[in-house]
């Protein structure tokens, strides 16, 4: 039966010109159209009483085509001549039952708790639990109130003022072009933010814990591999409601998870992957060294770029700076210009360019005199090339031409020196395209970077890695986020770049840094690019907090000293705090706790508490027992009524 079922396909598809190329069938074209559901290839099926009673089924009177069961069918070894083995003729990854996941709907990268909440709340450095940060992993049925906007309170604004450099100013309305510093946990802020920034942010870069169990940066790095992509997938996913149409994000990682987070990223951003950029970030030297007999020293890290939808993007090219002699060493003519009238073209003669040299009496062991000649003469100094989708004349021999705006010489593009020379801290010099290896970023002075008081050496990223980024993806104006802001290196890059930014930290410590850094950009640091970005002082920021509840309670359980101090928390938990729907602390016998160490204690306490009321939700900001001010409720309704 499979055999003449096989041959009725066959010969009714053969049928269809659209089917069949030089007498083969184009099985990748049926099954297109097979999926598709084309009521035009349906009926040509429906034609062939096997094929009808085979592939079609009757519900409720109406046939319906199994387009799973063609696809199985037709993708089946035997229905090609040329499939001599139990592997098909295409190349590609298949599952447990022998299918192509091609053809697959459902191929996803799963883990444990992929469908949960990784609340992953932080305020203290060195925490030690083996869950992550406040670990709080929550499934969908006990989220609640977790995304709701959160109240902000706090509020600050730093600016710059002639009289007294950066000074703190009375709170205007927020409006579209100021920048935000925001305290608290990043997953809430994100969803906070979308409510006036979603669809607006041009670029994200992010660079966050790593998952390697000794990050020097402080963040409680150890996470498990499931609970690591998961803390990751819930602010991906956010972050990408932020930005704008024609948004990029740059997520930062070495190689211990780089390989699972592409795969994660290719899922929520579409595949619209755009580059990995391999970043060296530090020197074959120091302890890794002691290992070269075991392990390769690493020195790379990882930019994972995404964009927001599948079309064009606009990159701004990058240039380093070169020798000349890496930079042109093809361009070996010279174009000799007449003096009344240089632009006269047809009258341009090419020499070598050894010649031009000698002619301007240059001695060839004079190599600060050939330097300064080549860069003041580079608009004659040329190359030709072969441009292979155009045909130039090649005669006359000899003479320029212009043909739409471009030089020909005999039949080939004139490649002109002066166009590969840029101005780098304001002096013009040969450069090269940056690609994507970048062995040039400064790594050494990093810890110089925003003053001595900005310290985290081993966690801060060099201000020439952000402006590279920056530059490359944004215009003056242009938004730019960082929800793992750290010492605030992209917020300070930005600030100097003109760009506006929001930065998002929860860390006491880095909170305070970043303050410091940015109070310090404003009044005219000159650290890190300030130099090439020409930056002078200015600008301004806000400052915010998102408002606690339980939040403020796990603080008060983590401070604790001893099991008295835990039983009054747990008294005015009972009346104040926001607890877990299955708990119930009037059979809750603390007694029991005292054969618990008193950290294990802790731990029960602060479990009893509802992450969906770590922070206060905008809706509850007139409540009395919050005690919002006027203040900040002013400043919410300012921020959240666009």
């Amino acid at each position: 039966m499979t055999k003449n079922l096989l041959d009725d396909l066959t010969e009714l598809l053969a049928t269809e010109e659209e089917f069949v190329a030089d007498g083969v069938i184009l099985r990748n074209k049926v099954v297109e159209a097979a999926l598709a559901m084309n009521w035009q290839f349906l009926e040509l099926l429906m034609r062939s009483p096997r094929i009808k009673t085979h592939f079609f089924i009757e519900v409720s009177g109406i046939l319906v085509f199994d387009k799973v069961k063609f696809r199985d069918f037709i993708s089946h070894k035997s229905f090609l001549p040329d499939s001599y083995t139990a592997f098909r003729n295409r190349i590609g990854l298949t599952d447990e039952h022998d299918n192509h996941l091609s053809c697959s709907q459902n191929v996803v990268l799963t883990w444990a708790h992929k469908d949960c909440v990784l609340e992953g709340g932080m305020t203290k450095e060195d925490r030690g639990r083996d869950e992550v940060f406040w670990n709080t992993i929550l499934s969908p049925d006990q989220i609640t109130r977790l995304y709701e906007p959160k109240v902000l309170t706090g509020w600050e604004r730093w600016s710059y003022s002639e009289e007294n450099g950066v000074v703190r100013q009375s709170l205007p309305e927020v409006n579209e072009d100021d920048n935000l510093l925001i305290k608290g946990n990043n997953l809430l802020a994100l969803h906070s933010l979308t409510a006036r920034y979603a669809g607006k942010v041009k670029l994200i870069y992010i660079d966050p814990p790593y998952n390697t169990g000794n990050d020097g940066f402080k963040y409680n790095d150890s996470f498990n591999h499931c609970s690591w992509l998961t803390f990751m997938q819930n602010r991906l996913e956010v972050a990408k409601i932020l930005l704008s149409r024609d948004g990029i994000i740059v997520v930062q990682i070495n190689d211990k998870e780089q390989a699972y987070l592409k795969v994660l990223m290719d899922e929520i951003y579409d595949k619209n992957y755009r580059a990995t950029v391999a970043v060296k970030m530090s020197h074959l030297s120091g302890v890794k060294m002691s290992h070269k007999h075991r392990k390769i020293p690493k020195t790379i890290e990882y930019l994972h770029i995404y964009s927001s939808f599948r079309g064009p993007i606009t990159i701004r090219p990058q240039y380093v700076e070169t020798s000349w002699e890496d930079a042109f060493n093809r361009y070996q003519s010279y174009i000799v210009k007449p003096d009344d009238d240089p632009d006269d073209f047809k009258k341009w003669v090419a020499i070598p360019l050894r010649e031009a040299i000698k002619k301007a009496k240059i001695i060839p062991s004079d190599i600060e005199a050939k330097q300064r000649f080549l860069m003041s003469n580079s608009e004659c100094i040329f190359r030709t090339a072969v441009n292979r989708s155009k045909q130039y004349p090649k005669e006359p021999k000899n003479s320029f031409l212009k043909i739409n705006n471009v030089f020909v010489y005999n039949g080939e593009e004139v490649e002109i020196a002066s166009n590969k020379i840029r101005e780098i801290n304001g002096v013009p010099k040969p450069v090269s395209i940056v690609g994507d290896i970048w062995t040039d970023i400064g790594i050494n002075n990093v810890f110089q970077e925003g003053g001595k008081d900005i310290v985290l050496r081993f966690g801060k990223k060099p201000e020439m890695l952000l402006e590279r980024i920056i530059r490359m993806f944004t215009d003056e104006g242009d938004l730019v986020l960082d929800f793992f802001a750290g010492t605030g290196t992209t917020a300070a890059v930005a600030h100097k770049l003109r760009r506006r930014w929001i930065a998002i930290e929860q860390l006491d410590d880095h909170i305070d840094q970043i303050l410091r850094r940015m109070k310090g950009v404003i009044n005219g640091d000159q650290t890190g690019i300030s130099k090439s970005a020409s930056w002078k002082f200015g600008g301004a920021f806000f400052y915010t907090e998102l408002a606690e509840f339980n939040l403020a309670i796990s603080k008060r359980i983590e401070l604790a000293t001893n099991y008295d101090e835990l039983v009054s928390i747990k008294n005015e938990m009972k009346n104040t705090g926001f607890l877990r729907y299955n708990v119930d602390l009037d059979s809750f016998d603390l007694e029991e706790l005292k054969n618990l160490s008193l950290e294990e204690s802790k731990n029960v306490l602060r479990d009893c508490l509802d992450a969906n009321h770590l922070y206060i939700n905008l809706n509850s900001i007139e409540d009395e027992k919050f005690q919002i001010s006027h203040e900040d409720i002013r400043m919410n309704q300012s921020f959240y009524s666009t």
